[in-house]
């Protein structure tokens, strides 16, 4: 055996199992390189890294595809100048330098172009490598496309940007159509007689009319059939809202047009209903109204009215100091107007004297819901008017409002609310 074929010696290097060795560990280092590149390539980010020149050391497919190359080797070695518009590109070396520099990571957002000249958005996170030392050599660059995304919220702000437009020219239409249902709401009411000074008239009227959503369905009218009549009359379409307001509109394009029937309560609402049934019909919609009418006669002191599916007015006698809801000479209360074409209706009349006020209202003014679950009924209503009997009506009415606000668990009307009194201040006498 010669020297080069003996064995080594105890604390000798065996060359062949280093060797061996060797090859292991850069095969090793191999299979984890291909993985590692093979998890990177499969990203949808884009990863490169750049030395402290800005020139490319490393890039994943998604980057190439972004930068227009088919391949790594194309990019390794190059600077995002030799790929990208010079504006972008010195956008990104600015960038590059900030992180190189200062050695903290960079976040930004950019628009820019790809390799085909689309433009995109892209989110950028750049941060520092270092090497074992701890020195700088270079910085690592994440790349999102976040296009798809960018293009969905300016979407988004667009929709909403037509939104708001439809929204303020609707608000604007729901202030028009308020005015101009206010403006349906009698501006000032007569005297009766109609010679009389405005603080001599024998009757008196106060309101308080207020609509939940802008516009609503309630709707009064007080009219003059002669020195010593007063007509009064008070709806509430279902419902509120704009379509409420609509079947408003047409209630009181109706009443207009009767009001040379409105010395007969029961044919004044009849007429009314034979109307307004007929518009309904050509509709899509199920639609009813209860309404109330009430012919005073000062005259005479007598009160003739009729009533739809209403809730009953009440006459406050304040020489006695109650109230009482009007009387109805039927079983059972007539229907709502709108529903049954020929639908019979039918009048009742009681006695009227000096002192005393009726009040009509809508189902708002009682229908709302306290703190404690409970609602705000007729009963409950009839014993606060009876507290407050010896008031004047404008008082009444004010702390009515006011008893039902405090009651209501929001503080407010959920719904239209209409309500009107009529104060006798003298009867006329012939």
């Amino acid at each position: 055996m010669n020297a080069e074929q003996r064995n080594p010696g105890p604390g000798e290097p065996n060359a062949a199992l280093e060797s061996a060795d060797y090859r292991h560990q850069a095969q090793k280092l191999a299979f984890e390189n291909k993985m590692l590149r093979a998890v990177l390539d499969s990203m949808p980010d884009n990863v490169s890294i750049k030395d402290r020149q800005g020139r490319y050391l490393f890039d994943n497919s998604s980057h190439c595809r972004f930068l227009g190359a088919t391949n790594t080797v194309e990019v390794v070695g190059k600077t995002v100048f030799d790929f990208l518009p010079a504006a972008i590109a010195a956008k990104f070396h600015a960038e590059d330098l900030q992180v190189l520099r200062s050695g903290v990571v960079v976040q930004s957002v950019d628009e820019t172009v790809d390799g085909a000249g689309n433009k995109v958005w892209m989110q950028v996170t750049k941060m520092p490598l270092r090497d074992g030392m701890g020195e700088l050599i270079g910085l690592v660059s994440t790349t999102r496309d976040i296009t798809a995304r960018k293009a969905a919220e300016e979407q988004l702000a667009h929709y909403a940007e037509q939104l708001r437009q439809k929204n303020a020219q609707l608000e604007e239409d729901l202030a028009t159509a308020r005015e101009l249902q206010n403006a349906f709401l009698p501006q000032q009411y007569p005297r009766f007689p109609s010679s009389a000074a405005p603080g001599a008239s024998a009757l008196r009227f106060h309101h308080f009319f207020r609509a939940s959503s802008g516009v609503g369905g309630d709707f009064f009218d007080v009219f003059q059939l002669s020195d010593s009549v007063a007509g009064v009359f008070i709806c509430d379409v279902m419902g509120h809202g704009v379509r409420a307001a609509l079947v408003a509109a047409i209630v009181r394009a109706l009443v207009e047009d009767l009001r040379p029937r409105a010395t007969e309560p029961a044919r004044f609402l009849q007429a009314l209903n034979r109307g307004l049934s007929h518009i309904l019909k050509h509709t899509r919609l199920t639609m009813f109204v209860s309404a109330c009418y009430l012919m005073a006669d000062i005259g005479r002191g007598e009160l003739h009215y009729a009533n739809a599916g209403h809730p009953a007015p009440l006459c406050v006698h304040r020489a006695r100091r109650n109230a009482e809801r009007l009387p109805f000479s039927g079983s059972k209360p007539d229907p709502v107007l709108g529903i049954f074409e020929d639908a019979p209706y039918h009048s009742s009349c009681c006695e009227l004297s000096a002192g005393d006020t009726l009040l009509l209202f809508t189902d708002g003014l009682f229908e709302v819901e306290g703190s404690d679950a409970q609602y705000y009924d007729p009963s409950r209503l009839l014993r606060a008017v009876n507290e407050r009997a010896g008031l004047c009506a404008a008082e009444l009415c004010q702390q009515l409002v006011d008893e039902v606000q405090h009651f209501a668990a929001t503080k407010d009307f959920a719904d239209d609310v209409c309500l009107i009194a009529m104060e006798i201040d003298h009867l006329i006498k012939g």
